[in-house]
């Protein structure tokens, strides 16, 4: 629910409005009337930092241009040119414009455009007296234009034109709408809530004046707020009247809507209400970069909050892994007696380890052992006359390959070939030899014999 705060300035007296918005219904939960001298302090006390103004200008200029049809990004320009070359008093001045259609004058089509404009010296007085107690204004706007907005909310759009009536202590204020945009205002003096002769007086002027200057006829009159808390007059108005009754989007008792009419309009429909504002133009890029400079800086705080504390954690690591290490360098110092004892022992057992690969090979390897028990099959053949002089072994892949070198004691060469035959004869018979190479010299009786022991699973897939 967005909380408002909406201050107008009347003459002496400040009325203030409290309202939250929901959706489409606007709820007053709080009104204050102040004297112009009381303002500061409430300013000062008051917790709320944003504010939106309503002033009824003494001094202003208006005017119905027109203008040639351009896009909205030139048309500002060109109406602030012709508000300076048609009041040439406003030298400093902030303005707003309406579109109210196009018109055909002296056969060409021009635009037609209500413009508003206020001198800067008027709103930096008000904007200044906020800025001293720490407020901000978020708008600030006629109160004829605020008005028209809240006829708008509870008329809708009429295509007749209007003239409608508030008040405030400064006087009455007169405006004459179409098709719900402002067309003329009148600030006229009034010394009296109500309507009195005086009032009609003014009234019927300005009716006239908008039948014979603007060539508009209003319909009606209708009469805002405590502009119908009293009719006392003997003239006659020259059109019929109407009071304003509280609409349903203001959730407020009468009393409070009619006395606060004013701030009240001020807080209506505020997503429209950017279209009447009168900030001047300075004012707007220096809050616009005090809002940057702002979240810039709320953003580094928060940065440098959370990279204090990335460190803080960081820190607590670094801790935790310098008493790691620390504690690692004591359990080294301990272990060099350990360490130098082992480098020693390494040492000695270094100069032992071919012996050692040796033997485990040998011992690792099934294949040689059993090459060594099939090679028990030629013993017999030892017995009669055979020497075996050398057996050299060596793995090669899942075999063994075994190099025989020997000599042949016998009486001739006939038995000397028999027992050689019998040695092959023998190797062949053996589980898992296979007969590689074999050679004999039957001059020197000596033989030489290549084998490769596969072992005993390929002896049993042969049988």
């Amino acid at each position: 629910m967005a909380r408002q705060i909406a201050i107008s300035f009347e003459d002496d007296i400040v009325r203030v409005v409290y309202a939250s918005i929901k959706g489409t219904k606007l709820t007053v939960k709080k009104t204050l009337v102040l004297k112009d001298e009381e303002l500061d302090d409430f300013l000062k006390k008051e917790k709320t930092r944003h504010f939106r103004v309503v002033c009824n200008f003494k001094s202003f200029y208006q005017d119905i241009l027109l203008l040639p049809p351009v896009k909205e990004k030139f048309l500002r320009n060109i109406v602030e040119a012709e508000i300076r070359k048609r009041s040439p008093e406003m030298k400093e001045f902030s303005f707003f414009h309406v579109s109210l259609g196009e018109r055909m004058h002296e056969g060409r089509k021009m635009n037609e455009t209500f413009v508003f404009a206020a001198n800067n010296y008027d709103l930096s007085n008000v904007i200044e007296r906020f800025g001293r107690c720490g407020k901000v204004v978020k708008g600030i706007y006629p109160a004829a234009f605020t008005i028209s907005r809240l006829v708008n909310l509870s008329y809708g759009i009429a295509a007749d034109p209007l003239l409608c009536v508030a008040e405030s202590e400064a006087g009455k204020i007169l405006l004459l709408m179409k098709d719900g945009k402002l067309y003329f205002i009148r600030a006229a003096q009034s010394f009296e809530s109500g309507i009195h002769d005086i009032d009609v007086q003014n009234i019927n002027m300005t009716v006239n004046y908008c039948r014979q200057t603007l060539r508009l006829n209003p319909l009606q009159v209708i009469l805002l707020g405590t502009a119908c808390s009293h009719y006392e007059t003997t003239m006659d108005l020259t059109l019929p009247a109407v009071c304003m009754e509280p609409t349903s989007a203001i959730i407020a008792s009468r009393e409070t809507f009619m006395e606060f009419i004013i701030p009240l309009s001020a807080v209506v429909d505020v997503k429209k209400s950017e279209a009447g504002n009168l900030l001047p133009q300075s004012y707007r890029s220096f809050y616009r970069q005090k809002e940057i400079l702002t979240y810039y800086t709320a953003f580094f705080v928060i940065f440098f909050i959370i990279g204090l504390g990335y460190l803080k954690i960081k820190q607590t690591e670094m801790e935790d892994v310098r008493k790691k290490i620390n504690s690692l360098r004591s359990e080294m110092q301990a272990m060099e007696p350990a360490i130098a004892d082992y480098e020693n022992k390494k040492k000695e057992l270094d100069k032992r380890m071919p012996l050692i690969n040796f033997i485990n090979s040998m011992n690792s390897s099934p294949d040689m052992q059993m090459a060594l028990v099939a090679l028990s099959s030629l013993k017999e053949a030892r017995e009669k006359g055979v020497n075996i002089d050398a057996i050299d072994m060596s793995p090669e892949g899942n075999a063994v390959r075994i190099k025989i070198k020997g000599g042949i004691t016998a009486k001739s060469f006939t038995e000397m070939q028999q027992l050689y035959q019998g040695i092959t004869e023998s190797i062949k018979k053996t589980g898992g030899m296979h007969l590689l190479s074999d050679k004999i010299d039957l001059s020197g009786k000596v033989f030489h014999i290549e084998i490769k022991y596969s072992g005993v699973a390929d002896a049993a897939s042969r049988r």
